[in-house]
């Protein structure tokens, strides 16, 4: 998760350092490997990453006795710096959700689709700790995955907002992703229950975020174009709902449950281009903090509303196109694939988009703050007010709000 603001983060209360690679590695490239050397730096700039420790790591390893050095490119993912970080990101339990997906759920998604599934970075390990067993999270809590960077993988630009070809190739992915996701409950539904232990949403509503969600509704109340839809906008949210989380959860049982991100947005998205042609031909889904299990359209409302060219002239065209992927996947699953039936998902969108807005107007601000802006106390730009008129609009149209 980001926080782009210009305030930095607060002081380290520790020093974040990955000591030893080579147990991890271990797991996944056999029992000789041996590391010879290792570096790691900052991959990001302070501030850009709020949840976790991001390094960027540069590794030279042996696979045996004889063999050659293999230089490997990977990213460490770890705790954050302080204290106020870990609690507010439930650090403790959100790195072993993480690992969870990483290390068990993809590897299932993998296992119950013949196609290709490679929507994640390649993992090359997880711990909790350094000590043998150890059940809790400590300072050498990492997740090891590739550095996607060195392949030619980058992150668009989230003023610019993504174009046509990159929305395309995100809405595939993300279809992709939750097809294989709602498969579960007809092909393992015993894995279920697994899957509910981590896949909780993180309880980031909190009473401190009023004000700032008030802040946004009186920008809303104060443009000329928005401000009669004020009213309507506070109904679809309980304001003790929101004061829990604004991520939205069901239970494993309902018929449109599946593991959701919950925060996809053009900042949680990396996207490769063919060296030939130019077209853009991938796009991976990384951080999962904040996964959990919920409708997937949550995920695809988010990403539209808040990643698109702020037009959003494309809404219509991907909500349909998601559908239609969607429907692709589960047929070749040999799942039942009614609720992607087109009365069934507008029906659906109904719901989600109204539960989804709050969460879409907050982070709007996140997506348009400008260089020397602050996200609490700098007024709503014109860049976020027009995405919002947009936003606003579409709800309207649709009979949404």
């Amino acid at each position: 998760m980001s926080r782009p603001t210009n305030s930095g983060p607060p002081p380290a209360d520790y020093e974040i350092v990955l000591r030893d690679p080579q147990p991890i590695l271990r797991k996944k490239l056999g029992d000789y490997l041996v590391v010879l050397d290792f570096e790691s730096d900052s991959l990001v700039k302070a501030g850009d990453n709020y949840g976790s420790t991001i390094l960027k790591v540069r590794v030279i390893v042996k696979r045996g006795k004889n063999a050659e050095k293999e230089e490997l490119h990977l990213v460490a993912k770890m705790l954050p710096p302080t204290d106020f970080q870990r609690s507010i990101f439930d650090s403790a339990f959100t790195f072993k959700k993480e690992i969870f997906l990483y290390e068990e759920l993809i590897p299932m998604y993998r296992s119950l689709y013949k196609g290709a599934f490679d929507v994640v970075p390649e993992c090359y390990g997880c711990a909790l700790s350094s000590k043998n067993g150890a059940d809790e999270v400590d300072e050498d809590a990492v997740i090891l995955l590739e550095n996607l960077k060195v392949k030619g993988y980058y992150m668009a630009d989230r003023h610019e907002g993504l174009n046509y070809d990159h929305l395309k190739i995100a809405v595939t992915t993300l279809a992709k992703f939750h097809a294989i996701g709602l498969s579960i409950k007809h092909k393992k539904p015993a894995y279920l229950a697994t899957v509910q232990t981590y896949a909780k949403p993180l309880a980031v509503g909190s009473q401190n975020m009023f004000p700032f969600l008030d802040g946004m509704l009186e920008a809303l109340s104060n443009d000329p174009s928005t401000s009669k839809y004020v009213d309507c906008i506070k109904m679809t949210r309980d304001p003790e709902d929101i004061a829990k989380s604004y991520f939205q959860s069901l239970e494993p049982t309902d018929p449109w449950a599946c593991v959701v991100h919950t925060d996809f947005w053009v900042n949680n998205a990396l996207f490769h281009k063919d060296e030939l042609t130019g077209k853009v031909n991938d796009c991976k889904l990384v951080d999962f903090q904040t996964y959990c299990l919920s409708s997937p359209l949550i995920d695809l409302l988010f990403l539209l509303c808040t990643s698109m060219e702020s037009d959003l002239k494309w809404f219509d065209e991907m909500l349909e196109f998601y559908r239609k992927v969607a429907l692709e996947v589960l047929e070749e699953l040999g799942c039942a694939v009614e609720l992607f039936e087109k009365k069934s998902f507008e029906k659906r969108l109904k719901i989600d988009a109204a539960k989804e807005m709050i969460h879409i107007i907050l982070m709007s601000k996140v997506v348009e703050l400008r260089q020397g802006e602050n996200l609490l106390t700098s007024p709503v730009n014109e860049f976020c007010m027009k995405r919002l008129r947009r936003i606003v609009d579409i709800y309207v149209q649709k009979n949404w709000i």
